[in-house]
C-alpha cells in the first residue's frame, strides 16, 4: 500500500517543515502521503525561540519537538545531516549533497533563512559568531570561557538576547547599533530609548549610530572599529544584523523570486510551478518576507491543508509581537511607522520615570486604530490587538482603550472561536475549546501539551489560563 502513496518530499526540518508534516498528518484523512525530510542539521527539529535558554544549562534535547521516534512512529523518513543541493523539476526530483536521489509528486522548501554578514571584512576570524542555531550556542559557549569582552552587532531582538546571554555568562559586553535606538523595526524612538536605558542599567554597554567599519586581529578577533574611528576591545563577537531568506535552491531551479528576494508564493503557499509548495522564512508572500514564526507556522499549515484538500489560504496578518524582554514588558501591535503627514494622529500616555510609555496611531478622524507600543506595562495588548486586526471602529475617547498607569485591566478573555489566542504557534480560541473537547482535557497544562499554545514565547499564558479555565467551567 505505501508504495501506492503520492510521495511529498519537504526539504528542510526547521520550526516550518516540522509544523507541516505535523499537520499534513492532520490534514491527510485519506492517509494518501509518504513523507520524506531531508535536515542540513544532524538533528531534529527544535525550538528555535527558545534557544537563549541554552545559555542557561538547558539541554539541547529539550528542545526538540519530537525525538526520532516520532517520524519512525508515523512512517516519515527523516534524513538528518543532509543538505539539499538541486531540484530536477523536470524529472520531479531532489539531489542530495551526497548525490542520493529523492522523487517526489509534491515538493515543500522550508529551508527557511541564514544571518546577513555585513561587508566589513574579517569576518571569519576566530571568535566571530552569528547567532541562530544550537550549533552556534554551543561555539559562543565554548569560546565566552576565555573572554572579557563581547561586542553584539545589532540591537534588535536577536541583538539583546545574545548580549544578556554575554552579561550572564560574564563578560563586560556592548551592543553596537546603526539606528538611534534599539529594536527599531518594533519600537519608536521614545520607546526605544526607555529600552536603551533599561538595557543600561542592566550593566550592558551601548553605542548608538554605530557604523562598524573592520574587525581587526591576527588569527583571532581583537577590535571592533568604527567608521568614526571608535575601537572596542572584543575577544567575542556576535553578528546580529538581520536575515535573509535561502531562496537559491528554489532560484536555480527556475522557480519566480520574490522583488526583496524569497521564493514567490500564492495564497496556498504553491510556487510558480503547483506542484512545489514554499514555506517559512525562505518564502515571499506579495513580496513580503517573514522573519516571525507565527507567519511561518500559518503557511505550514496552509500547505498541509492544501495537499489534504481543505479550503484554507495564507493571508498576510496585522503584525503584533509580545514579550517580556529583560525584565521589561514591550509590546507592539499594526503598523507603527506611519508617515507623520499622513492620515495619522497619535495619543500618548507615558510616566517616563517609572518606564512606562504607551502611544496609539490612530486616523484623523479617530475612528481607526493603526497601530500601538506599549512598554513597562501592556495588560491591553489583546484588547488593541483585536481593534487592529478586525478594524473596529474606535470609542469616542482613545484614552478608554488604555489601563490607567499603574493600574493593569483584567484580562479580556471575550474572544471570539476565531480569534487568535498565541499568536507563536496560531492557536484560536475556537482550537483551545475543540482540543477541551476532544480529549477532555482537564487543565491548562493539558491545553498547552496538546495544543502548544504558550509552548515558545510564553507571553500568552495568562490567556491561555484564562480561556481554558472560563471554558471548562462555563462551556462559553
Amino acid at each position: 500500500m505505501a508504495d501506492n502513496k503520492k510521495q511529498v518530499v519537504v526539504i528542510g526540518n526547521g520550526m516550518a517543515g516540522y509544523r507541516f508534516c505535523e499537520k499534513l498528518l492532520e490534514y491527510d484523512a485519506h492517509h494518501q502521503y509518504a513523507m520524506t525530510v531531508l535536515g542540513d542539521e544532524p538533528v531534529p527539529a527544535y525550538d528555535r525561540v527558545s534557544l537563549s535558554t541554552l545559555f542557561s544549562g538547558r539541554r539541547q534535547a529539550e528542545l526538540y519537538f519530537a525525538e526520532q521516534r516520532w517520524y519512525d512512529y508515523y512512517k516519515i523518513d527523516l534524513n538528518l545531516g543532509s543538505r539539499a543541493v538541486s531540484v530536477d523539476r523536470k524529472a520531479k526530483s531532489v539531489t542530495a549533497e551526497d548525490g542520493t536521489e529523492y522523487s517526489y509528486d509534491k515538493l515543500v522548501i522550508a529551508t527557511g533563512s541564514r544571518p546577513i554578514i555585513p561587508a566589513i571584512g574579517n569576518t571569519a576570524l576566530g571568535g566571530v559568531h552569528v547567532y541562530r542555531t544550537a550549533a552556534d550556542v554551543k561555539a559562543i559557549r565554548e569560546e565566552a570561557r576565555n573572554a572579557k569582552n563581547a561586542v553584539v552587532i545589532g540591537g534588535g531582538l536577536l541583538g539583546l538576547e545574545i548580549a544578556e546571554a554575554c552579561r550572564e555568562m560574564g563578560l563586560e559586553t556592548t551592543i553596537l547599533e546603526r539606528e538611534k535606538f534599539l529594536m527599531p523595526e518594533q519600537l519608536d524612538e521614545m520607546a526605544g530609548k526607555l529600552l536603551d536605558m533599561k538595557i543600561e542599567e542592566l550593566g550592558i554597554h551601548l553605542k548608538l549610530g554605530a557604523h562598524v567599519q573592520s574587525l581587526k586581529g591576527e588569527s583571532d578577533i581583537e577590535r571592533v572599529v568604527l567608521d568614526n574611528g571608535d575601537v572596542f576591545d572584543a575577544d567575542l563577537v556576535v553578528v546580529t544584523a538581520g536575515i535573509t531568506p535561502n531562496d537559491e535552491i528554489g532560484t536555480e531551479a527556475g522557480l519566480e523570486r520574490g522583488a526583496r528576494g524569497g521564493i514567490a508564493i500564492g495564497k496556498t503557499t504553491q510556487t510558480s510551478d503547483p506542484d512545489i509548495y514554499a514555506i517559512g522564512e525562505c518564502a515571499a508572500f506579495k513580496d513580503t518576507l517573514f522573519g516571525l514564526v507565527a507567519p511561518c507556522y500559518a503557511m505550514a499549515e496552509t500547505c498541509a491543508a492544501h495537499l489534504g484538500g481543505i479550503n484554507k489560504t495564507f493571508a498576510l496578518q496585522k503584525p503584533a509581537s509580545k514579550l517580556k524582554l529583560l525584565d521589561l514588558q514591550v509590546a507592539s501591535i499594526g503598523n507603527i511607522h506611519l508617515p507623520e503627514d499622513g492620515d495619522v494622529d497619535y495619543f500618548y500616555d507615558q510616566d517616563i520615570q517609572n518606564g512606562v510609555y504607551k502611544k496609539l496611531l490612530i486616523s484623523k478622524d479617530w475612528k481607526t486604530l493603526y497601530g500601538a507600543i506599549l512598554v513597562g506595562e501592556f495588560s491591553e495588548f489583546e484588547r488593541l490587538r483585536k481593534y487592529i486586526e478586525k478594524g473596529l471602529e474606535m470609542p469616542d475617547h482613545p484614552r478608554e482603550l488604555l489601563a490607567p498607569i499603574g493600574r493593569p485591566i483584567e484580562l479580556d478573555i471575550e474572544l471570539e472561536d476565531d480569534d487568535l489566542v498565541c499568536f507563536c504557534n496560531h492557536v484560536t480560541k475556537g482550537d483551545i475549546c475543540k482540543a477541551i473537547d476532544a480529549h477532555n482535557l482537564k487543565d491548562a497544562s493539558g491545553v498547552m501539551a496538546t495544543t502548544y499554545a504558550a509552548g515558545l514565547c510564553g507571553g500568552c499564558y495568562d490567556t491561555v489560563v484564562a480561556v481554558t479555565k472560563q471554558y471548562i467551567e462555563h462551556g462559553v
